[in-house]
């Protein structure tokens, strides 16, 4: 019942945050405004095969973006045995995953990355390639939360687009609350969006210039870093 409410609730949130993507884009800003191609979108209740929502390309959306595009830099790339981001991801997906299994048993490699830099205020841009891991994570989190080394399932200290894969099945996913978003899944470039002014955080399809996911206004309320988490053969 909890996975299908969530699951249905990011269907209807994603309806609303299409609606309003344009709100945190404020007119006010020197960049002109993208225009806004309006697509019919039926959004389903979960069904036995997931359907997989074409993405809807809002015209000049990533030009406008950046204008707000930063350099980010990371540091303490590290091996991230310790860090159980996927196994708690696997676990609640898929619900199969033994807490003595090592995800390096088939091979594959994961590392986590924290930016240099910890932003507070204003509205940052950038992007990141995640063609080629095979498990990733994109997104920002606070500084207490990297030393917790925390789970991401209740915690609310971190926001992140995640993409699971396992076997022949794979799940795109945001953090607080834990949703499954069942649109394509970005091919390469991600991109992320800060925007203090109305506190939220959003995540972008670069190659199609469409929304993936907008946090509610007044989520983003603390001073957050970048993360990236990989997984690759």
């Amino acid at each position: 019942m909890r996975k299908w409410f969530q699951e249905t609730f990011s269907a209807e949130l994603l309806f609303s945050s299409l609606k309003t993507v344009m709100s945190f884009l404020s007119p006010e800003d020197s960049c002109p405004l993208p225009t806004f191609r309006s697509e019919s979108v039926q959004l389903h209740l979960p069904q036995p095969i997931k359907p997989a929502l074409p993405a809807q390309t809002i015209t000049g959306l990533i030009d406008r973006l950046k204008c707000f595009q930063v350099e980010i830099s990371f540091e303490n790339t590290v091996s991230s045995d310790n860090l159980k981001l996927f196994d708690d991801v696997r676990s609640l997906r898929f619900g199969h995953v033994l807490p003595d299994l090592s995800l390096n048993s088939d091979g594959i490699k994961y590392f986590a990355a924290w930016g240099t830099e910890t932003f507070n205020s204003g509205k940052l841009y950038w992007e990141l390639d995640m063609k080629d891991p095979l498990d990733w994570a994109v997104g920002v989190c606070k500084d207490s939360w990297i030393r917790r080394n925390g789970t991401v399932i209740e915690s609310e200290d971190v926001f992140l687009l995640l993409f699971v894969k396992e076997d022949d099945d794979h799940s795109l996913l945001t953090t607080s609350p834990m949703l499954s978003h069942y649109i394509e899944k970005p091919q390469g470039r991600v991109g992320v969006f800060l925007d203090f002014e109305s506190e939220s955080v959003s995540f972008v399809n670069v190659a199609k210039g469409s929304l993936i996911w907008r946090y509610p206004s007044g989520s983003l309320n603390f001073p957050v870093r970048p993360f990236v988490h990989t997984g690759h053969k």
